[in-house]
């Protein structure tokens, strides 16, 4: 299966994957000069939320982030329903 290993400022965060049944990203937010944050996290087809490593970042911080094929990932750290991701 593919999937991505993300490390942050040299340090390995995690390395997620999903298979054929879902959508793996990796997302950097940058909010007006208030925050910087990222997460690593899916979207499965029956309507689950998984999430592998979010930080917040700062200035000088580098994400890396590498395309692999793997048999086997790590565990995520959060997994959640539809109404949890949407705050419901």
């Amino acid at each position: 299966m593919r999937g991505m290993e993300v490390h942050l400022n040299g340090n390995k965060q995690c390395t997620a994957g999903i298979g054929i049944d879902g959508v793996l990203s990796t997302i950097i937010n940058v909010v007006g000069r208030a925050e910087v944050y990222y997460e690593m996290g899916s979207a499965l087809a029956a309507s689950k939320f998984l999430i592998w490593a979010k930080s917040e970042l700062r200035v000088g911080d580098e994400i890396t982030i590498r395309i692999v094929e793997r048999e086997a990932f790590d565990s995520p750290i959060e997994r959640k329903t539809e109404a949890e991701a949407l705050g419901n």
